[in-house]
């Protein structure tokens, strides 16, 4: 009598090997290609802010046409922080501090939102340029210093003089929705000014990160800035990594982006963004690495220097909270970036906020998902459990065709599907719901990885923020349990080779969610809950084997 074979005989052990061989080398060519970086602390910015300004020799990094923002000279740039006023905005969502220095922007947190350190978010550091910056294009650019008024409790008015120019800046905040209204005025003699230029600017330093033994990120790259573009080109996407990868490369000699409508620069759930209102012109920008940072520069051209010129747009700083901006700002929707099946995630994510306003829970809202989506391909599935019924009771013949002509493998081909084809069934028939599944998971991950509404969000217990991974890895390890359940007491007829990869996959899966956000791990795990009890409602109605005869190695027999 055949020695039955053990789940953990050597080929079996090899391929596990393989496995996490591939596993390491994709996680380290993963961290190499994204390094984590992350902010410093809020009591240091004001101090880089300052090292970095006076850093007059620095060399600049970029195409000419971004080189001479710092071609200003030390000397104005001692006499600006000399000049330099602050003034102060503070509100429950939203702080800023407004310089003279062009009224640019400095220190802006959101007030009522903490990061997964429970400090205050802060959307940037100040550097040289600051963030929404306002400057006269020149050769070189001219730094203006705004001698500013403050009409109300949420609006200022400055004043600039160059020569002949006269530059008028008027802020309006609205903190509930994250946003600043600008208006800026040129007027005088405009001989010689081709323009005026508006900054998005971000300066990010590392630092270390906490580890442990699962610390690797498999197809996880860790949250890294990008630059979002709304232009006639379409809507853009523009990863920023390091200084070393090539695409940085490619980015700095790219042609600038024409008639812009809108661009942001943020991580997966904070940024500043610009969207134009109502100016004279549409501007150009250009995208540009910069040691330690990122920068992103608007130009507005003055067509007709007989004229005072006009420009106004709005100025977002806060999360990227995809019903605020659906509803506030529709030029960057497509800032949440929700990948390949973008259509198919903002769908899933508004069915979503739909049971969320139902129950008042992220984590319910999900498993109400989960229920609905399979629900939604149960006619699929049971489609797909007749096919492998018809295909197992045609497995006798199979066999026979295939004993009687292996010697003529395209005889046999055409004998086999002669008799599928008799016997009415589809050999792909069962590949169809998860086919189904695939993009309905990738839109899934999408949407739950990228969604804001679930940052920081609890659902029970030891689950405090279903946007990041599970602290115990509970719910990876429970999914795998039952999937190894499921996949037991699954009456497939299989060949060796796939049950030993079958046998794999609980571990591989369960491997492959631990860093995954546990919103998503908890679709997985009711969907696989759902995928059991259907499994065994077939199982039942068939007669087929029952989870303790399975579990005791009875797959495959009958009651």
């Amino acid at each position: 009598m055949k020695e039955k074979e053990h789940f953990l005989d050597k080929n079996t052990l090899i391929a596990v090997a393989l496995v996490f061989v591939g596993w390491f080398a994709w996680d380290a060519y993963m961290k190499k290609k994204y390094p984590p970086k992350k902010k410093p602390p809020l009591a240091l910015q004001e101090e880089r802010g300052r090292e970095q300004r006076q850093e007059s020799d620095r060399e600049p990094i970029g195409p000419e046409a971004v080189k001479d923002y710092r071609e200003t000279g030390s000397s104005l740039r001692k006499k600006r922080q000399e000049k330099e006023q602050v003034f102060s905005f503070q509100s429950r969502r939203l702080s800023f501090d407004i310089s003279s220095t062009g009224m640019g922007f400095k220190k802006v947190v959101l007030s009522n939102i903490l990061d997964r350190q429970n400090e205050a978010v802060w959307l940037f550091s100040e550097g040289d340029p600051l963030p929404f910056e306002t400057r006269l294009d020149l050769p070189p650019p001219q730094t203006l210093h705004f001698d500013i008024e403050r009409l109300s409790e949420y609006s200022w008015k400055g004043q600039a003089v160059w020569n002949d120019v006269r530059v008028e800046k008027t802020l309006l905040v609205d903190p509930e929705l994250f946003v600043v209204k600008a208006q800026v005025k040129v007027s005088g003699n405009l001989d010689g000014v081709s323009g005026i230029r508006t900054f998005l600017v971000q300066t990010e330093k590392e630092k270390p990160q906490k580890k442990s033994f699962f610390s690797f990120s498999f197809f996880i790259p860790p949250d890294f800035l990008s630059f979002f573009v709304f232009s006639p080109r379409g809507f853009e996407q523009i990863p920023l990594v390091s200084k070393e990868e090539s695409q940085i490369h490619k980015i700095q000699s790219r042609q600038p982006f024409l008639s812009v409508k809108a661009a942001a620069l943020g991580t997966k759930y904070f940024g500043q963004a610009w969207v134009e209102e109502k100016s004279d012109v549409l501007p150009e920008m250009q995208v540009d690495f910069r040691e330690g940072g990122y920068l992103g520069l608007i130009s507005h051209s003055i067509l007709n220097r007989q004229k005072e010129f006009n420009v106004s747009y709005k100025m977002f700083l806060g999360p990227k909270d995809f019903s605020l901006l659906k509803k506030e700002y529709p030029e960057l929707i497509r800032w949440v970036d929700f990948g390949w099946f973008g259509f198919l995630s903002r769908f899933i994510l508004e069915i979503l906020q739909g049971f969320y306003s139902l129950v008042k829970n992220w984590g319910v809202s999900i498993i109400l998902l989960t229920l609905f989506v399979r629900l939604l391909l149960l006619p699929f599935v049971l489609s797909s459990h007749r096919s492998m019924e018809a295909m197992k009771k045609v497995q006798p013949e199979l066999q026979k065709v295939r004993e009687k002509f292996k010697k003529d493998p395209q005889r046999m081909n055409q004998e086999v599907m002669a008799v599928m084809k008799s016997h009415r069934v589809n050999p792909l028939g069962g590949c169809l719901p998860l086919l189904l599944q695939i993009p309905v998971f990738w839109s899934l991950w999408k949407a739950l990885s990228n969604s804001y509404s679930l940052y920081r969000a609890p659902f029970v217990f030891w689950i405090e923020d279903l946007s990041w991974k599970d602290p115990y890895y509970v719910l990876p390890v429970l999914m795998g349990f039952f999937m190894f359940v499921q996949q037991k007491i699954s009456p497939v007829a299989m060949n060796k080779e796939m049950v030993r990869v079958m046998q794999i996959m609980p571990v591989f899966m369960t491997l492959f969610m631990i860093n995954l956000p546990s919103g998503l791990v908890l679709y997985m795990l009711v969907s696989t809950l759902f995928g059991l009890a259907q499994q065994l409602y077939l199982n039942k109605k068939g007669g087929f084997v029952s989870v303790s005869s399975a579990l005791s190695g009875g797959r495959g027999s009958k009651k």
